[in-house]
């Protein structure tokens, strides 16, 4: 069986964490963040994010 992993943009963070675009990119930088680059994009795992935003605060 095939597991199929959820990987978020930028927008999609963006509106998890209820901010604009730009703010969600400096968050997705920060060293504590779990991003994964692709190319020029940045993405990130869902259960990765998730579990990023249970354990701190923004």
């Amino acid at each position: 069986m095939e597991s199929k992993t959820k990987l978020l943009n930028t927008k999609e963070v963006a509106e998890a964490l209820g901010c604009s675009l730009p703010t969600a990119r400096r968050i997705m930088q920060r060293e504590d963040f779990p991003l994964i680059r692709v190319g020029k994009n940045m993405k990130v795992n869902a259960e990765a994010f998730d579990e990023w935003t249970k354990n701190r605060r923004i």
